[in-house]
């Protein structure tokens, strides 16, 4: 009996100190640090002369998220929980594409050809790319870059 009791408290123990790294592990992070212009020119459906003209600005999400918004591309840092964006994904699955080789988890969403959005879990962390899609044209047609620039960002959230 000691020894159960023994093994619950250390098991207890290191999960306090896996939840304190976790969480240090996810400290704040400045979204504009890491959408860069070179990444915002490959990205983005606006001309240079528009994304010239919209400065990017930081943004709070919420209690422990952050997003940089320019042009027409926002950068979400920590929007949710990994366990979050699973259950987004499991709600609304078919709506959802996996997207293999992009951190430690990605899924593509199409809204409407309006916009793109990819989520990406890296660690503890997550992170969302959205993209307007301009009339015309279609959210397919930007997943390639979508993929581009988050995968530029992954190693920086590592």
């Amino acid at each position: 009996m000691r020894q159960i009791i023994i093994a619950l408290l250390l098991m207890g123990c290191l999960h306090t100190v896996a939840l304190a790294q976790t969480r240090a592990a996810a400290a704040p992070i400045k979204p504009c640090s890491l959408l860069t212009r070179e990444l915002v020119d490959k990205a983005s459906a606006g001309s240079n002369q528009s994304i010239d003209a919209a400065a990017p600005k930081e943004v709070q999400l919420g209690a422990t998220g952050s997003a940089c918004d320019w042009g027409d591309i926002i950068l979400q840092i920590d929007p949710f929980t990994p366990a979050r964006l699973e259950e987004l994904r499991k709600t609304d699955g078919k709506n959802w594409e996996t997207v293999p080789g992009v951190g430690d988890a990605a899924y593509f969403h199409n809204v409407r050809d309006t916009l793109a959005e990819l989520f990406v879990r890296v660690g503890a962390r997550t992170f969302g790319l959205v993209i307007t899609i301009p009339v015309g044209s279609t959210a397919a047609a930007f997943k390639p870059n979508v993929i581009t620039v988050a995968n530029a960002i992954v190693p920086k959230l590592r």
